[in-house]
């Protein structure tokens, strides 16, 4: 059950992207915004490594709560063991969510090098391939969900704060 779990969450992350990239590429080549500052090579890293710097805090700032959450769990004695272990496996799964949204950021820094340092190269083979604006798409797509995970980054550890908060008045 646990790994069915996480094969839908990453089949749903992956038609996220796949959704997002159709949509970021019908964007591009219907409009304007691929010249906007915001989406170049520069400012496009700057982004990812303050979104990187800034999820690894929150990592760093969640783990320092795990301590606390599971000595709150083992205090309470209206807990059944089972509920214990449920919330011992939240708590897991909240960190769990952390780590793969920090991977994406990482990967989109990544792309948007590769991509920045292609988009440069003269095409070898000919192929007439800069109708589709694939780097313009990527650095779009990868600025969507890169802004997606680290809402998911925030929206969890608020869920894990609650948690602890919940414990606390127990």
């Amino acid at each position: 059950m646990k790994k069915q779990k996480k094969i839908n969450r990453k089949l749903l992350a992956l038609l996220l992207i796949i959704v997002i990239s159709l949509i970021s590429n019908w964007i591009v080549r219907n409009s304007s915004i691929s010249t906007f500052s915001m989406f170049n090579f520069v400012n496009l890293f700057t982004y990812f490594g303050v979104l990187i710097g800034f999820s690894l805090t929150i990592y760093t700032f969640g783990l320092s709560m795990v301590t606390d959450i599971k000595n709150n769990i083992e205090k309470l004695d209206k807990l059944s063991k089972d509920d214990k272990e449920n919330i011992l496996e939240r708590l897991l799964s909240g960190f769990s969510e952390i780590k793969e949204d920090i991977w994406l950021i990482f990967y989109s820094i990544i792309g948007v090098i590769f991509f920045g340092v292609a988009k440069e190269i003269v095409n070898p083979f000919g192929w007439e391939v800069e109708k589709y604006m694939i780097p313009e798409t990527i650095n779009i797509t990868l600025f969507m969900t890169t802004t997606i995970a680290m809402f998911d980054i925030m929206k969890t550890l608020f869920n894990l704060s609650e948690i602890n908060l919940e414990l606390i008045r127990k």
